[in-house]
Order: structure tokens, then C-alpha cells, then sequence
């Protein structure tokens, strides 16, 4: 009995020891948040940084997964604690929002009968990349040099072919699937020089019928030229013709009026 009681007390005594004076306890209808932190360090496991939450004392609510922690509680206690883990590795610990509990029923796998959680793969994929954006972190904050990334060039879709037609070449199950493939290839390659050609023939065509049309162009604007300077002549000849026209009226005129004095002086005699 005297143990069981000793036990009791120190296991009491651990608990205040562990207790934060600074937690804020939750108010009834107060606001709750749920935040994903996913660890990614070589110091910090998902353990750690479980260990580190309960001994802050915070009232939140925590479940520990491979990638790292889900907690959920008050606004203030959830950033509380957060900071805290992050404080573990601030490089390498990152955190998200979440916008549903540990054990919400839209998105527990045990009532939907297991399978992957919804977002796991895009959650997946992020975490992938964080080890390469703590480095960056690391790096920035040593001041190293920035250096310009080499990317892979981007393969043909032949080569690849390629590949997988060699890698079912070497598998004994399947060496059909080498040779369908490798038709594929050539089959490929054959519509890709025969649509160069195409392009090419088009190009070709394109060019001579430009060529034509420029030098159907510069014949009619020579015609053209040709009849304008033809025609300038005949018109100044036309232009000249016109006064003696007048000339020819004005000497009629004068003729007609001396016959009809004559005609007028021979009726009075």
C-alpha cells in the first residue's frame, strides 16, 4: 500500500512539474483549429517532437503520424505549441492548416473502410520536397554563394520508348512486348519523317506560289506603266486640236455674216 501511495505521489509530482503556467486554458465555444506538422529533419523524429508537446502542457489534442503530428485546440494553444516543435529544427519543420480534427468522420479511414486519406498523395508530395527547401534554408541563412541549378535536358518520347522496350527485351515473361513496341517506335518515327516531309513540300509550295504571284504583280504594274505613257500624247493632241476647232467655227461665223450682207444689199437695189 505504502508504495502504490509513493507511486501515486511521484507520478503527481511529475505531472506539476510538467505543468505550463502559461497554457491558456479553453472557454467553452472558443474557436478550434487542427494544423498538420510535418517533420523532416535528421535531429527531430515524429517521437520527438510528440515528447516535446506533452511536456508543454498545453491542452491540445495530439495525434502522432509517420509524417509527423496533427494537433488540434485553441488558436492560441495550437501556435503555442507549434512554435515550440518548430524551436526543435526551424528548417526543417514545417506546418499547415488542416480543415478537419484527428478522427473527423468525413475523414476517418475506419468508417470509410480503409484506403489512402483523402490528400495524401499531394501531402506526399510535398513532404518529398522539403528536405530539399530546408537545405535551401540552411544554406541562405550560412550565407553560401548561390549557384546556378543544371536541369536534365527533357528526353524524346523515342528514347523512352526505347527504354521500356529494352527493359521488356531483358524480362523473359514478356519479349513480345519488346518487339510491339519497337514497331511502335519505327511506326513513330515513320509519320515524323513523313509529316517533315509534308511541311517541308508545303513550305516549298508556299514559296513558289509567292513567287509567282510577285512577278505577276511587277508585269501588270509594267503594263500598266506602258499605257499611261501612251495615252499622255493623244491627250495633249486632243488639247491642241481644240483651238483651231474654234478657229474653223469663228471663220464659218464671219463667212455666213458677209453672205447675208451681200444677200441684204442686192434685195435693196
Amino acid at each position: 500500500m505504502n508504495s502504490d501511495f509513493s507511486d501515486q505521489r511521484q507520478s503527481s509530482d511529475q505531472a506539476q512539474s510538467f505543468q505550463n503556467k502559461n497554457v491558456i486554458k479553453p472557454v467553452s465555444g472558443q474557436k478550434e483549429i487542427t494544423k498538420i506538422i510535418a517533420v523532416s529533419s535528421d535531429k527531430v523524429l515524429p517521437a520527438d517532437a510528440a515528447q516535446a508537446v506533452y511536456a508543454s502542457g498545453f491542452p491540445v489534442t495530439l495525434k502522432e503520424t509517420c509524417y509527423g503530428l496533427v494537433l488540434t485546440g485553441t488558436e492560441e494553444n495550437v501556435n503555442a505549441v507549434v512554435q515550440i516543435v518548430q524551436n526543435l529544427d526551424k528548417n526543417h519543420i514545417f506546418v499547415k492548416d488542416r480543415g478537419f480534427p484527428a478522427g473527423d468522420p468525413r475523414r476517418c479511414r475506419a468508417i470509410r473502410s480503409g484506403g489512402q486519406r483523402p490528400g495524401f498523395y499531394t501531402l506526399h508530395a510535398e513532404i518529398s520536397k522539403m528536405g530539399t527547401v530546408g537545405d535551401a534554408l540552411d544554406n541562405y541563412e550560412a550565407g553560401v554563394e548561390k549557384t546556378e541549378a543544371e536541369w536534365p535536358s527533357r528526353p524524346s518520347s523515342f528514347k523512352i520508348e526505347g527504354y521500356i522496350a529494352d527493359e521488356f527485351g531483358k524480362s523473359k515473361k514478356k519479349p513480345e512486348m519488346a518487339k510491339i513496341i519497337a514497331d511502335r517506335i519505327a511506326a513513330k518515327k515513320g509519320a515524323a519523317q513523313s509529316e517533315s516531309k509534308t511541311k517541308a513540300k508545303k513550305t516549298a509550295e508556299k514559296a513558289e506560289t509567292s513567287k509567282k504571284t510577285t512577278a505577276k504583280k511587277a508585269t501588270s504594274e509594267k503594263a500598266n506603266a506602258k499605257k499611261t505613257s501612251a495615252e499622255k500624247p493623244a491627250a495633249k493632241t486632243k488639247i491642241a486640236e481644240k483651238p483651231s476647232a474654234k478657229k474653223a467655227a469663228a471663220e464659218k461665223s464671219t463667212a455666213q455674216k458677209t453672205t447675208a450682207k451681200k444677200n441684204n444689199g442686192r434685195t435693196s437695189n
